[in-house]
């Protein structure tokens, strides 16, 4: 609960931003205490993509293209995932079997890894926590590193990263849909609401509750809610936070 209450009310006020994953990343940052994050979501049949990273801070750049272009084959979360949730790398390991001739240019074994390699480029010694789960077409890969050390990610705190999955697939989802084609989109939604609920629409977005609106258009607060119920369903969004991002769209 404390993971959400910190977290999830900065993740919505970025929807419908190009910043949005990197938003995401760093607020969960910010609550775990780690210091990089990568955002990567696996499609079946298709190349994964990075939505964010912040690498460059460790001289990674290299390590995070590779695990996106070749190594992220080898993942073993990936590979044994049959539920979203929040996962600690030391927990699984990577068999050697498994590693094909035209990735080993692509590892570095070591025993000081918590998976028994890791990516050439990247930084070594780090604890790894990822959350995963199903969204944007595929599975969204959140993983959040730090140096390693005697202290590590409590399991109470992993529970409550696991808990922000559902939540985050719903973000990461209403993103993909604020984030396709825009302006006609955004513009094709407007054009549905009625006179009188575009003009709450407008109220809403300058700010207005539904107390003033009331006063100033001479109707009841019930008949504001109605209206505003009305408007949420037809632009297909379920707060003032995304009505915002919506009227973005359109600035």
């Amino acid at each position: 609960m404390q993971a959400q209450t910190a977290i999830l009310p900065r993740i919505i006020g970025a929807m419908g931003n190009p910043d949005f994953a990197a938003v995401t990343a760093r607020s969960v940052l910010d609550w775990l205490g780690f210091e990089l994050a990568a955002v990567v979501v696996h499609r079946r049949d298709d190349k994964p993509g990075l939505m964010f990273d912040n690498f460059d801070a460790a001289h990674g750049t290299q390590g995070i293209q590779n695990y996106v272009a070749v190594t992220h084959h080898l993942n073993p979360v990936l590979q044994s995932l049959a539920h979203p949730g929040a996962f600690r790398a030391r927990d699984y390991e990577i068999g050697a079997q498994g590693i094909g001739e035209n990735v080993r240019p692509y590892l570095i074994k070591s025993e000081d890894e918590e998976l028994g390699y890791r990516t050439v480029g990247w930084p070594a010694r780090m604890e790894e926590i990822g959350l995963y789960f199903g969204a944007c077409g595929g599975v969204v890969e959140l993983s959040f590193y730090r140096e390693r050390a005697a202290r590590r990610l409590s399991a109470g705190k992993l529970q409550d990263l696991a808990a922000l999955g559902a939540p985050m697939a719903a973000a990461f989802d209403r993103q993909a849909v604020l984030s396709g084609p825009r302006e006609p989109a955004a513009a094709a939604l407007m054009a549905t609401l009625s006179r009188r609920e575009a003009e709450i629409a407008g109220m809403l977005l300058i700010g207005c509750s539904s107390e003033a609106i009331a006063l100033r258009l001479g109707i009841s607060r019930h008949t504001v809610k109605d209206h505003r119920k009305q408007i949420f369903r037809k632009l297909g969004v379920g707060s003032l936070a995304e009505l915002f991002a919506l009227q973005r769209q359109l600035d």
